[in-house]
């Protein structure tokens, strides 16, 4: 027998007695009402009567009802439980095969990542360290033939030529002056702008010449960065004050003949892409040209004396403008 009609039998039964309570108790009223009085009394109870029956069967319907709509939530409930367990089941297992898949493929992403980042580092690496060896094999390829170019001037003049090239080489702005007394006279530059077709333009005292007049007095190289007065830059051009220049003195003989001044400002103010090690080309090459001074100097002074020419000889050639030192001056 199933629950429904184990409610059915059960509330049948209760209605049953339901109403064999109702009709005794309708058929006492009669009786009572018979003798008061019959019709009108008989009436009445059989209405009471109705209306309690349909009370009563009002209420166990009800009863029933919600009994029967209780019973089938129930049901439902436990066929629900009964068919969801399985599918969680099921959804747990796809989700932690799911998890242990994508964390496999996770791990072999972060492990291929980390090659190929590797591989990258090392190829940049590579590539930086080839670029920086090409840096500096075109420093000093250049500073080799700046030395070359020293070497083959033939007289002095020529060695300050090499020199104020090789040095335009190497920074933003170069410049190459000489002494005469206590004074600077601009010999070649390279980077001032107008100034640089008129260097001798550059006449000054040593005390105006800032950091070169300090290289001249301490004949040794000196920055902007030496002191207060050295940071007021060559005297003739302005130098920005988070810039820094270079006075090498160029020595023959343990006197002080030139002076070479770089920095690396170029005409938009800007710093120039050179290579970071050009003060001490600069020094190299002023030193390097105080060499060659020195030999030229010293081979001039080892030259016989020429033959007394006859005053109606042809002159000889000039060989052009001709640097001395000593008592000589520079033309």
């Amino acid at each position: 027998m199933s629950f429904e009609d184990r409610v059915r039998s059960a509330v049948d039964q209760v209605l049953s007695t339901l109403v064999t309570q109702v009709v005794d108790e309708a058929a006492a009223d009669r009786e009572a009402a018979t003798r008061a009085a019959r019709e009108s009394a008989f009436a009445e109870a059989e209405q009471a009567a109705q209306t309690r029956v349909a009370d009563a069967e009002a209420r166990v319907r009800a009863t029933m009802d919600e009994a029967i709509a209780m019973a089938r939530a129930e049901d439902r409930d436990v066929a629900a439980r009964e068919i969801r367990r399985p599918v969680e089941a099921e959804v747990e297992r796809k989700l932690v095969d799911g998890l242990a898949v994508a964390e496999n493929r996770m791990k072999m992403a972060l492990a291929d990542s980390a090659a190929r980042a590797a591989d990258t580092l090392k190829e940049a690496v590579a590539a930086a360290r080839a670029l920086e060896r090409e840096g500096e094999m075109a420093g000093v390829t250049r500073l080799l033939e700046s030395i070359r170019g020293l070497d083959g001037a033939s007289s002095l003049s020529e060695v300050l030529d090499a020199l104020a090239l090789a040095a335009a080489r190497e920074a933003a702005r170069a410049a190459v002056v000489v002494l005469r007394g206590e004074r600077i006279q601009g010999w070649r530059m390279s980077g001032f702008g107008p100034r640089d077709m008129q260097p001798k333009s550059i006449d000054m005292l040593l005390s105006e010449a800032g950091v070169i007049g300090l290289a001249v007095g301490a004949a040794r190289v000196v920055t902007t960065r030496d002191g207060q007065r050295a940071g007021v830059g060559p005297g003739f051009e302005t130098l920005p004050t988070d810039r820094m220049g270079l006075a090498v003195p160029v020595i023959v003989g343990g006197r002080v003949v030139a002076v070479v001044y770089a920095d690396g400002v170029a005409l938009d103010g800007h710093e120039r892409a050179v290579p970071s090690g050009w003060p001490e080309v600069i020094e190299v090459l002023a030193r390097h040209a105080g060499r060659c001074l020195e030999a030229l100097t010293t081979q001039r002074a080892a030259a016989p004396p020429r033959l007394h020419t006859p005053a109606t000889a042809a002159p000889a050639p000039s060989a052009g403008p001709a640097l001395g030192f000593g008592n000589s001056s520079i033309p």
